[in-house]
């Protein structure tokens, strides 16, 4: 090899390098940023519980998919009704990581007795062509579980989609008039629920899971909906 080709391959190697080490870092400053802000919230850094994880991963995982999900970045409160989480959930069933939640939050609780649903905003109706991305939506959703409407509660259902495995009995009888009454008044709220947790993230494509505001709004949230969902 030439002395052009030894500085070419040189050079490669150190700009290859170069994003590598940028990429660890990155990661590592922001792996550190999410445990302060938990720690300023009244969080400690705890390692994932296999049970905690495996009720998470229930949660998510498509009907009949093998989706291997991961705890990380979790830390917990206790609360006087139950304990709180903080966690990024991480799908490892491909070649690379994908996140499906980045500093979400789990509550969990004797007090909650929930039917297993997906609660999903739908697009804002002002927005053109969000007709069009609501049955998109709902087609998706499908894989998730049956949807199951509301049309009694019209400011509810334009807001949005509830899906489920279980009997839709069940679960429309779960959100009763109170309920549906208080998530009309809300905005693009996600959660997950099962038995005795939930977990809760909203769609905001300006979220930033290392801004302490920004989650101590989010766990705010998720406490208001805690108290909610209690009957």
């Amino acid at each position: 090899m030439d002395i052009t080709g030894i500085l070419v391959l040189v050079g490669f190697l150190l700009f290859f390098g170069g994003m590598l080490y940028f990429a660890i870092t990155s990661t590592r400053k922001e792996t550190e940023q999410k445990k302060q802000n938990a720690q300023s919230l009244g969080f400690s850094p705890v390692e994932a519980d296999p049970k905690l994880e495996e009720k998470i991963a229930a949660m998510y995982r498509r009907q009949g998919a093998r989706t291997r999900y991961e705890l990380q970045s979790v830390s917990r409160r206790t609360i006087p009704d139950g304990e709180i989480y903080l966690f990024d959930l991480v799908d490892k069933s491909g070649d690379d990581d994908s996140w499906a939640e980045r500093q979400a939050v789990a509550i969990v609780s004797p007090y909650l007795k929930l039917p297993p649903f997906t609660l999903f905003p739908k697009a804002d109706q002002k927005y053109a062509l969000s007709g069009l991305a609501n049955k998109v939506l709902e087609w998706g959703m499908t894989f998730v579980g049956s949807p199951i409407p509301f049309p009694e509660y019209p400011d509810f259902n334009a807001r949005y989609i509830v899906t489920s495995n279980e009997s839709s009995d069940w679960v429309r009888g779960f959100f009763d008039q109170r309920l549906v009454d208080y998530f009309s008044r809300t905005q693009m709220f996600m959660l997950h629920g099962m038995d005795d947790i939930f977990t809760f993230a909203e769609m905001d494509p300006k979220f930033k899971p290392a801004d302490s505001e920004n989650m101590s709004r989010r766990v705010n949230q998720a406490l208001d909906v805690f108290r909610a969902l209690q009957k």
